[in-house]
């Protein structure tokens, strides 16, 4: 995945199938503080470090004020599973699976 640019949900979903969902050494930022949406814009950066117990965002987070949307492997968990029990499953049905998540603390069952 490449890091520090901005990219819309739908290309992130892209991008995340192409490399079929192996690389999880990132972090997805943003101003969203509800749903993610396929248009929306993400900045795509590193992890925060932790220093003396606190988290430490990403010069380019901090500096245009944005919010950790979701950690890179919890990404690729969610589409994993999401994609493991429908294989065919549209863009759409990948955000609703990552919107249930942040929502519930587990996966959203497709059957």
């Amino acid at each position: 995945m490449r890091k520090h640019q901005f990219f819309s949900l739908t290309d992130i979903l892209e991008q995340v199938k192409l490399e079929q969902c192996t690389q999880d050494d990132f972090c997805l930022y943003g101003n969203d503080e509800g749903d993610l949406a396929l248009d929306s814009l993400y900045l795509v950066s590193d992890y925060p470090d932790v220093v003396d117990d606190k988290d430490v965002y990403p010069v380019e987070v901090v500096e245009r004020n944005l919010n950790l949307v979701y950690y890179g492997e919890q990404l690729i968990d969610v589409l994993i599973v999401a994609l493991d029990e429908k294989p065919g499953a549209s863009p759409h049905d990948l955000v609703d699976a990552l919107n249930y998540y942040n929502w519930n603390d587990t996966f959203m069952p497709f059957a």
